[in-house]
């Protein structure tokens, strides 16, 4: 949900204008909660962000590696923040190794589970928006 000063505030007005306590709003941003302090006083409650988790899927049938052969450390662990482009690991198609990039920028939420073409790798819940000055 897109929100801007000018949408609360006409919101806000609307609400006065009603016997209604509470107004709730959500789409697939985030929600918006509107509710009365007072007797007439309406407050915006801070945007709650939430966002659908998005599948890196294989883009081949091979075996994923999470980490390169010769590395001690996977390429990425859940928690990690990864931004579009960055490797989360190979793909290996006989002595082939490919990466498998992130699409989007995000943090890895967990790991799939390979079994072939377009099968789920990781899971990449989608980063809140960050203020901009």
């Amino acid at each position: 949900m897109k929100l801007d000063a000018t949408l609360v505030a006409t919101l806000s007005r609307w609400l006065d204008a009603t016997d209604i306590d509470q107004l709730e709003l959500s789409g697939p941003d985030g929600s918006l909660t509107l509710g009365r302090a007072g007797a007439s006083q309406v407050q915006a409650a801070a945007p709650e962000y939430t966002a659908t988790a998005f599948d890196v899927a294989s883009p081949s049938l091979g075996v994923f590696l999470d980490r390169h052969p010769l590395a001690a450390r996977p390429f990425v662990e859940i928690g990690d923040e990864v931004a579009e482009g960055d490797p989360l690991g190979c793909l290996q198609i006989g002595a082939l190794l490919t990466p498998v990039r992130a699409a989007k920028t995000g943090i890895v939420a967990e790991p799939g589970v390979l079994v072939g073409y377009g099968t789920p790798l990781f899971r990449l819940q989608p980063l809140p928006p960050r203020d901009r000055p």
